[in-house]
């Protein structure tokens, strides 16, 4: 790794500290957390509209919060979504009785965190919260069907959604008008990349692929995840020919119609290359009679320092024409004159808490045999922090390594110490720990996994072998949940589920309680090898097809060593 940072895991608070060094009169940031972004000019009685997502995307998400788009913002660690307290935080800063939009990219760590806070804000303030999903990515799976879901992942396209949204929004539209817009938008944009090299997540230290020197991959995506063709480095001509052909092929009839192009650079293109990229792209829109209304050229969404371009193309109407001019002033991004008539300034230290929350005294020993099994669990996902990586790296972005191990110590310094005795209050409040330290897609689902397990032992200050059972089966039940995955799916179920039928089985033979960890943990490895005979349907190991059968999963792998970690504390 060659970066000019300090520490990699301060990467993204001293990135954040810049850009409100340089821009003060644009951004500032709630809850004395630096990674809750708004607005320094807050419009009153308008819609907010609200984003968020992985830091590593630079100027995407906190780059378009400002003056004529976004309000606010939430980042999480490279790669890694922001948590549901943080988006509560700014839903509550940016909302100023009209409700609150939230846009952001069809990425599930994003979808389970942003609805966890839409209904913490509708809980606890009444504020109204409506959601528009970016999945702009052609080479990321078909065009779904009227009233299905898309798995198309959100890309750079979902610039042309802030910026039709914003102007709606700053022309005071209601929420439902506001929401009409951006889902017009959404569905009218197409978008694909090509990437010439991997990037580096700055805590990894390595690249999360491989690409050979002459080689490209045609639609790979902003995390690394894998796309529809690699192979030798053709001319620019060539992949612009061919990215395009994918991309006006997916709309319902294009030619002669009016659009307009965002040509956006990954990370390391230069611009030279990008109006390179440009000239093709007029030349073959022409031919095919489609007007050109407006170009964006530059670097719109990046992916840390992959080189590559993405080219995005918005079908117009009439109303979207009028809204994509309308002018914007952001950090990133400048249109037109703003004007700051109707504003309130915002400043970091009257919008901060008025007092932040004393951490609790520690009162002594640890009484509950669990915080013994959640240190446990820190200890061996940090040993094994390597291998989840590389696990990771085949199948996702390569962060499940330090998701796991950061969320696992998290969980256990939480109850550390506390002398509380209700397993049930004991896993909740680990697993609310960990939804706030890893906030990404797996952080979040052994979060709730860990706080549905609390729910089932609320009351209990023992665990013996009925609560072990009740224990695992609440654990299974948070994930499928929330995930909506069940067993066969080449998930973390896959290793856990087969560890609670064994768990249930030596309690009807009555087993004891170590007899039946051992049990629990062979039919958890048994679990996590069988996975090389499943195909992926979640996730971005989905994107691989048939390539993901013979493939292990690293979920599955999570819960084998949880079931590990267990045997080693009974």
């Amino acid at each position: 790794m060659k970066k000019i940072i300090n520490a990699p895991e301060h990467y993204v608070d001293e990135m954040l500290e810049g850009i409100y060094t340089a821009h003060p009169d644009l951004v500032t940031y709630v809850a004395d957390d630096l990674r809750c972004l708004v607005t320094a000019n807050k419009k009153e009685g308008k819609v907010g509209i609200a984003t968020g997502g992985g830091s590593g995307h630079l100027p995407l998400f906190l780059g378009y919060v400002g003056r004529g788009m976004l309000d606010g913002c939430c980042v999480g660690d490279v790669f890694q979504s922001p948590s549901s307290e943080q988006m509560l935080a700014v839903t509550k800063a940016i909302d100023s009785g009209a409700g609150v939009l939230y846009i952001y990219g069809n990425y599930n760590g994003d979808i389970f965190n942003f609805n966890m806070a839409a209904e913490m804000a509708e809980f606890e303030d009444g504020i109204r919260v409506e959601t528009v999903l970016g999945a702009d990515d052609v080479a990321s799976g078909p065009l779904p069907a009227p009233g299905e879901k898309s798995i198309r992942r959100g890309v750079a396209g979902i610039f042309f959604v802030y910026k039709c949204a914003g102007a709606a929004a700053d022309e005071m539209m209601n929420l439902d008008e506001v929401k009409r817009i951006a889902e017009k938008a959404a569905a009218n944009v197409r978008t694909m990349g090509v990437a010439l090299t991997p990037c580096i997540v700055p805590r990894v230290g390595h690249a999360g692929f491989a690409i050979g020197e002459d080689e490209m991959e045609i639609g790979m995506g902003i995390h690394g995840e894998t796309g529809i063709r690699r192979g030798k480095l053709e001319p620019a001509d060539q992949i612009v020919e061919e990215m395009l052909e994918k991309i006006l092929g997916d709309f319902d009839g294009i030619d002669g119609s009016r659009v307009a192009v965002l040509v956006n650079g990954l990370g390391a293109t230069t611009l030279d290359e990008q109006y390179i990229v440009t000239r093709k792209i007029d030349k073959v829109l022409k031919s095919r009679n489609i007007t050109v209304k407006r170009y964006y050229v530059g670097e719109y969404a990046t992916a840390l320092e992959m080189a590559g371009v993405s080219i995005s193309v918005l079908k117009l109407d009439e109303e979207l024409e009028r809204l994509l001019g309308g002018p914007a002033q952001t950090p990133f991004f400048h249109q037109g004159s703003v004007s700051s008539e109707g504003t309130v300034r915002m400043d970091a230290k009257k919008t901060a808490k008025a007092s932040k929350k004393a951490a609790e005294s520690r009162k002594g020993e640890d009484v509950n045999s669990l915080v013994g099994f959640l240190k446990k669990a820190s200890e061996i996902m940090a040993e094994h922090r390597d291998y989840l990586i590389d696990l990771d790296s085949v199948v996702g972005d390569g962060d499940l390594g330090l998701t796991m191990s950061d969320g696992f110590a998290a969980a256990y310094k939480a109850v550390a110490g506390t002398g509380e005795a209700d397993s049930g209050k004991l896993l909740y409040t680990a697993g609310k720990a960990m939804s706030i330290a890893v906030p990404s897609t797996m952080g979040t689902l052994m979060a709730s996994g860990l706080m549905q397990a609390g729910k089932r032992l609320r009351g209990k200050t023992e665990t013996g072998l009925a609560e072990s059972v009740e224990l695992f089966e609440g654990y299974a039940e948070g994930v499928m949940n929330l995930g909506k995955a069940k067993v066969g799916d080449k998930t973390f179920l896959d290793g856990m589920v087969p560890a609670v039928e064994a768990l249930k089985a030596a309690k009807e033979a009555g087993k004891d309680l170590k007899a039946a960890a051992e049990d629990a943990k062979a039919a958890a490895e048994k679990g996590f090898e069988e996975t090389t005979t499943m195909l992926a349907v979640h996730g971005r190991a989905a994107t691989r097809g048939e390539a993901s059968r013979s493939l292990k999963d690293p979920g599955a792998a999570v819960a084998m060593l949880i079931m590990d970690a267990f045997c080693q504390t009974v």
